[in-house]
């Protein structure tokens, strides 16, 4: 009897907690739930444009493909961002919810303008994330909204992935997001860089259109092309993307990638680095720094057309030295990139003002000059751990196969 009793005095008080609850509870109905979010500087006005995720259940055949877009778009302007986002409830029946959003897109103009306003919104926001990844457009940001990634339904969760996966597979740009952006523009430094997304091909009016599911090939696709450098809250300069693979190796960002060579008879080898620990250290000689770079790369040999022994150990030491040199090569594209824009993503400064604070503060209003005479020591140790399951390449096999025909 004692145990019922207990049981129910449980029931009853759990049913007056949730009764208690119902009248500020926000049905899921009535949210708008965001998966992008986009920031557009124009007329001396913010605007701001935001994805909401369009429940399959409300569609016509409850699938992609249907009737209805998977996400609508919303865009409204003010003074300041906050002013904007209450100007938008004059159209959106819904309440917007930020908590989801997989990725901020930040206009040219907007990105030029500078950020600190974005920034100030976010961490004032208790239903933002600070961890949300951040891209920036060549354009504005509004129409990259408008804009669908098959076969992905939902773009901004698309945007996300292909980040991701770039940084994964290739590491040509380092995946930002608003908090690490914050804490680099804020540091010595004062410099961070920022992927940038653009639309390439044909009809890129067709993204737009449901009907591009429908496509086995789409004539546009949204890409990733160039690294947005800020310094402190504006953009200030771009860099490619073989200067972008060279600020990578430098900030220790490379976590998978390719490098090939084509050799003195015209064999290609390509290599997958799966392993790669990067050291910078600023040096002081004299009166002043340099820069030295460790690198320790671990790779396998994934692609040949050599007619050579792959498995001589002279033809490894070869090639070790070959894939070093391609290294250093991409390394200093990113150094020579960042004395050209006289700008820190490596933090270097940050190193100098621990280790040396009396000559940092000498050095400090004057950085970007002392950044751009400075000399570069590179070291690579790049180590091919295995040549694949094929000992020899596949042409050279061939070749010796038709040796013994005749």
């Amino acid at each position: 009897m004692i145990r019922c009793g207990f049981v129910l005095l449980i029931l009853f008080v759990s049913a007056v907690s949730i009764s208690g609850c119902s009248g500020n509870r926000t049905e899921l109905n009535d949210l708008g739930v965001t998966t992008a979010t986009g920031f557009d500087r124009k007329n001396g006005n913010w605007c701001i444009s935001y994805q909401i995720i369009v429940p399959p259940a409300n569609t016509a055949t409850g699938a992609m493909g249907g009737s209805q877009t998977p996400v609508t778009i919303f865009s409204a302007y003010g003074k300041t961002i906050k002013e904007a986002l209450t100007r938008s409830s004059l159209e959106n029946p819904k309440k917007v919810y930020f908590a989801h959003t997989n990725v901020i897109l930040i206009g040219d103009e907007a990105a030029k303008y500078g950020i600190a306003e974005i920034m100030d919104n976010f961490y004032r926001n208790v239903n933002a994330r600070e961890t949300v990844k951040v891209i920036i457009t060549d354009g504005e940001a509004k129409n990259y909204l408008k804009k669908l990634v098959p076969p992905e339904k939902q773009p901004g969760l698309a945007l996300s992935e292909i980040l991701e996966r770039s940084n994964e597979r290739g590491s040509y740009y380092a995946v930002m997001n608003l908090h690490e952006i914050a804490l680099k523009i804020t540091s010595d430094s004062g410099t961070a860089g920022i992927p940038i997304l653009t639309v390439k091909g044909k009809e890129t009016g067709k993204l737009e259109s449901i009907n591009i599911y429908k496509q086995t090939s789409t004539p546009a696709k949204l890409k990733l092309e160039g690294l947005s450098i800020f310094y402190k809250d504006k953009e200030i300069g771009i860099m490619n993307q073989s200067e972008s693979m060279g600020v990578s190796w430098l900030t220790d960002q490379v976590h998978r990638t390719s490098l090939s060579y084509t050799g003195e008879n015209g064999e290609v080898n390509n290599f997958l680095v799966r392993k790669a620990n990067v050291k910078v250290m600023p040096i002081k000689s004299g009166q002043h720094y340099s820069v030295q770079v460790n690198v320790k790369a671990n790779a396998e040999l994934d692609e040949s057309t050599s007619q050579k022994d792959l498995e001589s150990t002279h033809n490894i030491q070869k090639m070790q030295l070959e894939g070093a040199r391609v290294i250093k090569s991409q390394i200093l594209t990113g150094w020579n990139a960042s004395q050209r824009l006289r700008v820190d993503p490596m933090g270097i400064a940050n190193k100098i003002h621990q280790r040396d604070p009396k000559y940092w503060k000498k050095i400090e209003n004057t950085w970007p000059q002392e950044l751009a005479q400075m000399d570069i020591h590179i070291n690579v140790d790049f180590t091919i751990q295995r040549v694949g399951l094929l000992q020899n390449s596949f042409g050279r096999l061939l070749h010796k196969e038709n040796e013994g025909e005749h």
